[in-house]
């Protein structure tokens, strides 16, 4: 019976993704978008549509290069501090990295936090208040990464700087006032994507433990046929037209045909084997579906996963009550 049941519910679902394919999903105009919207981010629907290309990113990189640390209202809370960390292999470049350790911490638990910017844009200044607050209110050490940026170097630069940080973490721990038997990894957008993709490496790797990962709207996979990356294809901020644009750029101009594994959190054979799990998705986000794909993945592969999707919220914004929610997350996974 249970046999006939579960063939029956997986005829269903294809019966229902052919019937979804067979539709056109047409990009939503900006009046739809900004209705679906929560109202205070409503009118971001009609602000202008930025083209991606290489202008683009070289006017954006070089206004970060001039943007100057943001001040911290909390500075007198936790001690910054910058090290250039060793590349993982011969010939990698030092990776810069940003601590941020509490006021008199001493071995608490490390949370490595990587930035976002579609693998293409971002430093260290682009999370600064973020990080130290996590720092603070978490009472963790926070360490912020510098990655490498494609399309200059492509997967696995970027990962391979993660995973490099993340040894180097747990070796010279005690010298930042961390625990090297408690390290959680996080981030946002193509940090998340990073971090993802870095848990995966670890794992493969069998390589020392990971408490748990937090990713926030990640970057899953490569399909751009899903409803929220075709309905979102033309909004402002990201939007689906960027990230097959962004995955040539990270990945390579076949990323369709020659896919990496572990390229992305959602492109491994296995589920298996990988820790705890926070994710978080923006309702008005083209990579909503392939994140809480992701996510359902991990439930069904026996994973512990929180994963909340927040509707109203375009990409790269969330709810105050998440960080509260990823806090208790941490502590309870810091084992």
């Amino acid at each position: 019976m249970k046999k006939i049941l579960l063939t029956g519910f997986a005829l269903f679902s294809a019966l229902l993704l052919k019937a979804q394919s067979a539709t056109e999903i047409k990009p939503l105009t900006a009046a739809e978008v900004s209705k679906r919207l929560i109202s205070k981010y409503s009118p971001l629907a009609f602000a202008p549509i930025t083209k991606l290309d290489y202008d683009n990113i070289k006017s954006v990189r070089k206004k970060e290069q001039a943007s100057v640390i943001p001040k911290l209202s909390n500075a007198d809370s936790l001690d910054v501090s910058y090290v250039n960390v060793p590349g993982l292999n011969s010939g990698d470049p030092e990776i810069p990295i940003r601590i941020y350790k509490p006021k008199n911490a001493d071995k608490a638990p490390i949370f490595l936090w990587f930035h976002g910017g579609g693998f293409v844009y971002g430093n260290l200044n682009w999370d600064h208040k973020n990080c130290a607050n996590i720092a603070v209110r978490a009472k963790v050490v926070v360490i912020s990464v510098d990655y490498r940026l494609a399309p200059e170097n492509k997967f696995p630069a970027g990962v391979n700087d993660a995973y490099s940080v993340f040894l180097w973490s747990k070796k010279h721990a005690a010298e930042i006032g961390g625990n090297p038997d408690h390290i959680g990894v996080g981030g946002g957008s193509a940090g998340a994507g990073i971090a993802g993709s870095m848990v995966l490496v670890n794992r493969d790797k069998k390589g020392p433990k990971i408490d748990f990962q937090v990713l926030f709207f990640p970057p899953a996979d490569v399909d751009t046929t899903r409803v929220s990356v075709r309905e979102l294809w033309s909004i402002p901020g990201v939007k689906g037209a960027d990230i097959p644009v962004l995955l040539k750029m990270y990945i390579g101009d076949d990323y369709l045909k020659n896919v990496p594994e572990n390229a992305l959190p959602g492109l491994t054979k296995s589920f298996e084997g990988l820790p705890p799990t926070y994710i978080a998705t923006c309702g008005v986000d083209p990579l909503r579906d392939g994140g809480l794909f992701y996510g359902q993945n991990l439930i069904l592969a026996g994973i512990p996963v929180e994963l909340h999707n927040f509707p109203g919220y375009p990409h790269g914004l969330l709810p105050d009550k998440v960080f509260p929610e990823v806090y208790d997350f941490m502590h309870q996974y810091y084992k």
